[in-house]
């Protein structure tokens, strides 16, 4: 799967929205909102997928070569 912007955009939002109104702890929602946007980047970076094309050879030892891949 691909990174998609648009989630990535409103996961960013709720993060913030979660805590636009916090008046006492203010370190507490600094951490809500770093602990929301971490999480969500991981999550976004783990939708990556790799297409293989070609390039890795053993012929007889260590593997040599080139990886030939996109990231999408």
């Amino acid at each position: 799967m691909a990174l998609n912007k648009d989630r990535l955009k409103q996961k960013v939002k709720d993060a913030f929205t979660a805590v636009q109104n916090e008046e006492q702890d203010h370190q507490a929602a600094l951490d809500h909102i770093a602990e929301q946007l971490a999480t969500a980047i991981i999550e976004e970076i783990k939708q990556l997928t790799i297409a293989y094309n070609s390039g890795l050879l053993a012929p007889n030892g260590a593997v040599t070569g080139t990886f030939n891949a996109t990231l999408s």
